[in-house]
């Protein structure tokens, strides 16, 4: 994956969590969705895994451009927000 001229090397499931987010582009997405569809409607883990692979996004795909494009909704999941709504750092 890119952004710029960057090149930004995600894990299988952290690709699958951003295209989801991607697919679903300033709309809140909650945590058991989320897991419903990139881990597996099966999944028998931790909510919490949602948090961590968000937070590995967060440091590869926004940190180092100074960018906030994942934004949590205390309470309610996760949305992606298009990228000029989000002012640069």
């Amino acid at each position: 994956m890119r952004r710029g001229d960057a090149r930004i090397d995600l894990t299988p499931k952290e690709f699958a969590l951003l295209e989801y987010l991607m697919r679903h582009a300033d709309e809140v997405v909650t945590r058991p969705r989320l897991i419903e569809h990139v881990w597996d409607f099966a999944f028998d883990g931790d909510s919490n895994v949602v948090d961590v692979f968000i937070h590995l996004l967060r440091e590869k795909i926004d940190r180092p451009f100074g960018r906030r494009s994942i934004e949590t909704v205390r309470g309610v999941g996760y949305r992606l927000r298009s990228e000029g709504e989000w002012p640069s750092r």
